[in-house]
């Protein structure tokens, strides 16, 4: 939270919860933009992509709330013909003729 420990002691605990809520909120935002800035990169890799998923998909990939499972989901979407397209978009030079 970028607090020192001296400050600790001249902080009543309102302020601490105040700062502490703070830095949450803060966290959660920097995490939605970090998701939207991938999203937009994903975008633009999606032109080998058959299916690309939404930005609310991709910002929300669960929407039921139930835990995804991320083995599976990587499983899914990194299949070996995918990675075989990002790779022939990301190094044009190794598969130019």
């Amino acid at each position: 939270m970028g607090l020192a420990p001296s400050e600790l002691e001249v902080i009543t605990p309102y302020q601490f919860t105040l700062l502490r809520e703070g830095f949450s909120e803060r966290q959660k935002i920097e995490s939605d933009r970090s998701k939207y800035i991938a999203y937009w990169v994903y975008k633009m890799a999606g032109k080998v992509v058959d299916n690309p998923v939404s930005v609310e998909q991709f910002l929300n990939p669960s929407a039921t709330g139930a835990p995804m499972d991320l083995e599976k989901f990587i499983e899914e979407k990194f299949t070996p013909e995918a990675m075989e397209q990002y790779d022939r978009l990301f190094n044009p030079k190794k598969y130019a003729t």
